[in-house]
């Protein structure tokens, strides 16, 4: 071991353990994990963030079928929602290795489910038509590009995405938390916000342009906790469908992004 005056600056003492100490907010979830797993090791947990996103392209109506998500992984091809363009999944979309299920040797404790769908004011300038980033941005724009068609009643398409759509959990084949998307907010992306308006004039009053910078998420930033830790357990079936009630015909490009927040374990050696 090197001296202490060869080491970097660590206020002449060790480098911190990562396990030195707990979030004081995590004690109760933490201590209900080691009673009933007494031979787990702190060195296990992690702060858990599964996650998975299904794709709406803009112009064509949903689907009124089920859809589950957490069921392509990294790697495997899927298709918007609402399209029949294939694209292959990345950690841009997921975080899952496995359909349904956590590998071996890790397990999952939720605390909150979340439904991330941020939407702005704007359309981009372009987007990518193929590939792994299929409907996302590939030219986000600028103001002095904006058409009057790239004006979007964000609000009035965030509201039709979280009362139309319907979430169901479902574990080990029994569904337990389901209700529409406004009862699923996000602490994740901007909760809502909407700059000023000034008009870009043409030749034409036609033409003029309102130009508002603008965004809103599903919630204002606060979760709704789980009452009831949902434990995942290693090669368990699990999924969360979305499906439309109301087939409404989305009028940008979007995402919903479902996050499965809490407590995660991995077998470690050492």
């Amino acid at each position: 071991m090197q001296p202490i005056a060869n080491r970097p600056n660590l206020a002449g003492g060790l480098a911190p353990s990562t396990m030195d100490g707990i979030n004081p907010s995590q004690y109760a979830m933490v201590q209900e994990v080691l009673k009933k797993n007494p031979k787990a090791r702190l060195a296990s947990l992690y702060g858990l963030r599964l996650f998975d996103t299904a794709r709406v392209v803009a112009g064509t109506a949903l689907p009124l079928g089920e859809v589950d998500l957490f069921s392509v992984p990294v790697g495997s091809s899927t298709t918007e929602i609402n399209g029949t363009t294939q694209y292959q999944k990345t950690l841009q979309d997921t975080n899952m290795r496995a359909t349904r299920q956590l590998p071996a040797g890790q397990e999952a404790w939720i605390t909150s489910i979340q439904a991330r769908v941020l939407i702005s004011g704007m359309l981009d300038d372009t987007v990518q038509t193929s590939g792994q980033s299929l409907g996302l941005a590939n030219a986000p724009g600028t103001g002095d590009t904006a058409a009057v068609a790239d004006n979007i009643l964000m609000t009035n398409l965030a509201q039709a995405a979280y009362e139309s759509i319907y979430l169901k959990f479902q574990y080990a084949g029994t569904v337990f938390e389901e209700c529409p998307l406004w009862a699923f907010p996000s602490r994740y992306g901007v909760s809502g916000y909407a700059g000023g308006i000034s008009l870009k004039q043409e030749a034409a009053v036609a033409d003029a342009i309102g130009q508002n910078e603008s965004a809103c998420n599903n919630g204002f930033g606060f979760v709704f906790q789980l009452p009831v830790l949902r434990h995942i357990d290693s090669l368990y079936q699990f999924s969360c469908s979305l499906q439309a009630f109301n087939n409404f015909v989305p009028t940008r490009n979007f995402r919903i992004q479902l996050i499965l927040e809490g407590l995660g374990a991995k077998s470690v050696v050492g």
